[in-house]
């Protein structure tokens, strides 16, 4: 039997009334979620998103650490997606993104982060099902996070990256030559920072 990690002690000291649960099992989730992507146990990704759920469950609709719970829910269950390859996972952490982003209105300190997240997994159900509509809500989604990245932010060039690469992935659906000069110029744009 193996010693209990101080994470799994804090669970079992706050109890299911106890307002503290929830942080308690984010941590453990995120530490679960952490050796998955450092070992590829699925079976850490599994408990990881397990633990999600449960703390979302503790979260009223109104909680400060809602979106941020939405969203590392959402985040495991892109990861189980790329495992397994089922697309109901998939479907799953867009809503779970959308739910994030529709809590994180304008001036959010996380809203670009919301913005990105969503897109870069509409992104990936385009890429698995090449709906053109999932692709066109995720470039308008990096334009407004990009918008958020002003001159001199230390995410712009991703923003500008993301931009750019998914216009170029529409400019090879539909061939409209002002997606790949667009494109191009953004990431000149992303190279110069």
């Amino acid at each position: 039997m193996r010693p209990l990690t101080s994470i799994e002690l804090h669970l079992l000291l706050r109890p299911p009334c106890h307002s503290d649960r929830s942080s308690s099992l984010n941590n453990l989730a995120a530490a679960l979620q952490g050796r998955f992507d450092q070992k590829g146990v699925l079976t850490d990704l599994d408990e990881a998103i397990d633990l999600h759920r449960a703390a979302l469950a503790l979260y009223p609709p109104c909680h400060s650490d809602r979106s941020t719970s939405l969203s590392n829910l959402a985040t495991s269950l892109q990861d189980r997606f790329k495992q397994r390859g089922v697309l109901s996972h998939l479907d799953e952490a867009i809503d779970l993104h959308q739910a994030a982003l529709a809590i994180r209105p304008q001036g959010h300190s996380s809203r670009s982060l919301s913005l990105n997240n969503l897109a870069t997994t509409l992104q990936s159900r385009f890429d698995r099902m090449g709906v053109l509509s999932d692709l066109d809500e995720a470039i308008d989604l990096h334009r407004a996070a990009h918008a958020l990245h002003p001159p001199g932010h230390a995410f712009r060039s991703l923003s500008l990256d993301k931009l750019a690469t998914s216009l170029r992935d529409r400019f090879k659906q539909r061939g409209a030559l002002c997606d790949l000069d667009e494109a191009i110029d953004l990431h000149r744009a992303a190279l110069a920072l």
